[in-house]
């Protein structure tokens, strides 16, 4: 698979682990944040075919989102990686939509991930450009988000993200199909 392609670390985790049940769990994810957001990435014009689902993966722990110097309350963060156009986005789940940092360029070496963020993704404004970074450093175990931290400016502001917690996907371990973990 090509580098540009890749979808990161978090990604990675899930890859392999995924049933037919995971999947559709973190499809619905994606639908969580906002189908104007999801269609706002997903703007690929080819006609090669169906376009490949993004992959979405929950970072879940504390989270706060800071817009134009406003605190915004944050719910979630929510790793997305965009294969048919080779986007990527750390979103900030808000109370009635959310924000995300997008770039194409990324870079993962030992635990630390680096994404150019070129631009955000808001529902009421939507793709701003943007000047920013988001810099993510994984523990050992590679499912702890021990610091992430996003910074763009745009023509409306300066938009912050810090979070940090453990990477979850939907869990396929459970093969009874009772809905207990068990």
């Amino acid at each position: 698979m090509p580098p540009r392609q890749s979808a990161g670390p978090s990604a990675r985790l899930s890859v392999g682990r995924r049933s037919s049940a995971a999947v559709a769990g973190l499809l619905a994810l994606a639908l969580a944040f906002g189908a104007s957001a999801v269609h706002a990435q997903d703007d690929d014009d080819d006609d090669d075919g169906p376009a490949s689902p993004p992959v979405v993966v929950n970072i879940n722990g504390p989270c706060a989102l800071m817009v134009d110097g406003q605190d915004v309350p944050c719910r979630a963060v929510t790793y997305m990686a965009f294969p048919s156009n080779h986007r990527i986005d750390f979103a900030a789940i808000t109370d009635n939509a959310g924000l995300a940092f997008s770039g194409e360029d990324d870079d993962n070496q030992g635990g630390r991930y680096v994404l150019d963020v070129d631009s955000v993704v808001a529902p009421s404004a939507g793709r701003l450009d943007a000047e920013g970074q988001c810099d993510m450093t994984l523990a050992e175990d590679r499912r702890t988000v021990k610091s992430l931290s996003c910074r763009a400016a745009t023509d409306q502001g300066v938009m912050t993200l810090r979070a940090s917690g453990v990477i979850a996907a939907a869990d396929s371990g459970d093969d009874d199909d009772d809905d207990d973990d068990d």
